[in-house]
């Protein structure tokens, strides 16, 4: 009886890490970009970074309407964060500074013309899986 009693507690010890993993992966993000996110002085900066770093090789349309919501609606904001971050620009990636990767995604929300807030977006990657990419319904077509 001892045996089959240690053995019970094993087996339920050894589940619960995974099952509270399960439940964090699934979480989903608790805000939209719809709510206003970011600052419109980030945005400003956003774009004055594209200016120097992402111009020459995207254009704005290259961000904006159909094609950015095919690539990000309803996605986690971290994902497109670690896309530039990780990816841009060209021809030396995650070169710039946190600050300037988060002003960035702020301008392409700005492009798309989701909203702004009294609130900065921030660079902490836990932060923006919270915020979930709410494109306008007129830009997904």
């Amino acid at each position: 009886m001892r045996w089959a009693g240690a053995t019970l507690i094993a087996v339920a010890s050894a589940a619960l890490p995974h099952a509270g993993r399960a439940q964090s992966s699934a979480a989903q993000p608790e805000r939209s970009t719809a709510s206003g996110v970011y600052t419109e002085e980030q945005a400003t900066r956003g774009r004055d970074t594209y200016q120097m770093q992402c111009k020459s090789c995207h254009t704005p349309a290259s961000h904006t309407g159909p094609t950015f919501a095919s690539w990000w609606d309803r996605k986690p904001l971290s994902e497109l964060f670690q896309f530039v971050t990780t990816r841009m620009p060209k021809n030396e990636p995650g070169s710039l500074q946190p600050d300037e990767y988060v002003d960035l995604v702020a301008y392409l929300l700005k492009l798309n013309d989701l909203p702004s807030g009294s609130e900065p977006l921030s660079a902490d990657s836990a932060a923006l899986r919270k915020i979930r990419i709410d494109v306008k319904p007129g830009n997904r077509e």
